[in-house]
């Protein structure tokens, strides 16, 4: 099961290392029809890998812990990316800090909604 909190601690910092270097044109600082999209596209991407990753798991009564491993580095790490949002994101509009955090708690509740219904894989055999 560490393994799920190491995939996790990976997750959290490539995506802020993208955010910081990259992603001065992905946040809107407003919502509208452009953040909504980034919505959509977020749950897609989350939900799709964090339920590849839980499935790998044997006993489905595990899933949901696998799933809690994967984002609680990103819980705890992205707490201080919103404190210190300005110095964190420079390349980001201060007025996207909250469209920001609105996107984190989005991402952070569609991958435990992924752990829950996650299905069996196709190499797990069910009785």
């Amino acid at each position: 099961m560490k393994r799920y909190l190491w995939i996790g601690l990976a997750i959290w910092l490539f995506a802020t290392l993208a955010i910081r270097f990259g992603g001065g044109g992905i946040f809107p600082t407003a919502p509208g029809l452009r953040f909504a999209i980034l919505m959509a596209v977020t749950a897609l991407v989350i939900g799709a890998a964090v339920a590849y990753l839980v499935r790998q798991v044997r006993k489905p009564e595990n899933r949901l812990r696998a799933a809690v491993l994967v984002v609680l580095p990103g819980i705890l790490l992205d707490t201080g990316s919103v404190l210190w949002f300005p110095r964190v994101f420079p390349n980001l509009p201060r007025d996207a800090g909250m469209p920001f955090a609105a996107l984190l708690l989005w991402a952070y509740g569609i991958a435990l909604l992924a752990g829950v219904l996650a299905k069996p894989g196709a190499s797990e055999i069910v009785s």
